[in-house]
């Protein structure tokens, strides 16, 4: 349909997006469309002054939205129409014990702006990403004055290096 398309790692990795951008790409080509197609890249983004902050500040908010979102996914999966491909109840409890430190390597990008700014430059270049939806509470339990903290960062410092 020529249509861009977000993805994000809910389930999967970083890495576990090339292939399916590239496929996208491929029908995008083949069935005539002009150009390469545009990927957006939704993912969680925390921003702070300090990689101590940037790592410390959103964990709790994080872990919470991983192990809700595998309890989610494993509570679908003996459903009708759920395929056993899927492999719902084994991705469901993957999310639920994965370790800050796997979600932090592979699904979300935290740190000074300095250090997102140089993540978000090579998940581009590495993706061929058109741009990035930012998600700035990931898991809700962050509070005001941190998100909006972080959000200014992302405005004044991180964006502004895409422009």
């Amino acid at each position: 349909m020529g249509l861009p398309i977000f993805v994000a790692v809910r389930l999967g990795t970083f890495e576990e997006l090339g292939p399916s951008i590239t496929a996208y790409r491929q029908a995008y080509q083949s069935a005539g469309h002009a150009g390469q197609g545009e990927v957006y890249l939704r993912v969680p983004i925390y921003v702070a002054e300090t990689e101590a902050s940037a790592r410390a500040d959103p964990e709790p908010s994080i872990m919470q939205f991983y192990r809700t979102l595998g309890l989610q996914l494993e509570g679908t999966a003996n459903r009708p129409g759920v395929r056993a491909g899927e492999q719902r109840s084994e991705r469901g409890q993957a999310l639920q014990t994965i370790s800050y430190e796997d979600a932090l390597r592979n699904k979300v990008i935290v740190g000074t702006p300095a250090s997102v700014v140089m993540r978000l430059q090579d998940l581009t270049a590495k993706l061929g990403l058109n741009g990035v939806l930012a998600e700035l509470n990931c898991g809700g339990l962050l509070n005001n004055e941190k998100v909006m903290r972080s959000l200014q960062l992302m405005c004044d410092e991180v964006a502004p290096r895409f422009r």
